[in-house]
């Protein structure tokens, strides 16, 4: 069964529902095309686009690989289509909002910037009780993370938990399964920069997803 809230996302303006289903129409797809190119159940989809239920950060993957749609690009909601065709654009902390998922809450830093080839992202890693290690996971890409508040374990397939403070980071194949843990029953906020495969017949290599840290389902 797809890992789903059952409560609204945050939503200001346009909805992530409203988005998902114009973007589907926009491609002239049907709601079982979607569903086989996400893995995303009909009914788990319906229920997006109508705004029943939050998808999870994994959902939130998937979508945005199926619809061929930067991650980024899917959550940023109201955004001004025609903005930055130049090659650079900037972030202020003071437009910082936050999208909220089951484990992580996260916000998409440059997003106006298209077609580029690193995705960066603050990431807010939940502390869960009373069971915090979700099952780990692997995709394509590679992935940096700098902790900028709290402390988070790495777990991964082929090493022991790594314990990560304020001013540590890490760099690691995204293929290899992994998972981040928030330590001492705090909140920890971490600089996520993912590296997406190079453009196989699509714009650019973070077309697919621009970050994808759990795949639960």
């Amino acid at each position: 069964m797809d890992d789903l809230r059952t409560e609204p996302g945050l939503i200001n303006g346009q909805t992530l529902g409203t988005k998902v289903r114009a973007l589907r129409k926009a491609h002239s797809w049907t709601l079982a095309a979607v569903s086989e190119a996400t893995g995303l159940s009909i009914s788990a989809l319906s229920k997006i686009e109508n705004d029943q239920v939050s998808p999870t950060f994994a959902n939130l993957m998937r979508l945005a690989e199926g619809l061929q749609i930067s991650l980024s690009d899917l959550v940023t909601l109201n955004e001004d289509e025609g903005s930055v065709s130049a090659r650079m654009t900037v972030s202020r902390k003071s437009d910082i909002v936050f999208r909220s998922t089951p484990k992580y809450d996260m916000y998409a830093l440059c997003a106006e910037l298209r077609r580029k080839r690193m995705t960066p992202l603050i990431e807010r890693v939940k502390a869960d009780e009373p069971s915090p290690l979700d099952g780990m996971v692997s995709h394509s890409g590679e992935e940096f993370f700098y902790v900028l508040n709290g402390a988070i374990e790495v777990h991964t397939e082929h090493y022991g938990p790594v314990r990560l403070e304020k001013g540590d980071s890490a760099y690691l194949d995204s293929t290899m399964a992994h998972t981040l843990v928030a330590m001492d029953g705090k909140d920890a906020d971490i600089l996520m920069v993912w590296l997406g495969p190079a453009p196989v017949g699509q714009e650019d290599g973070a077309s697919m997803a621009e970050a994808i840290l759990n795949q639960d389902c």
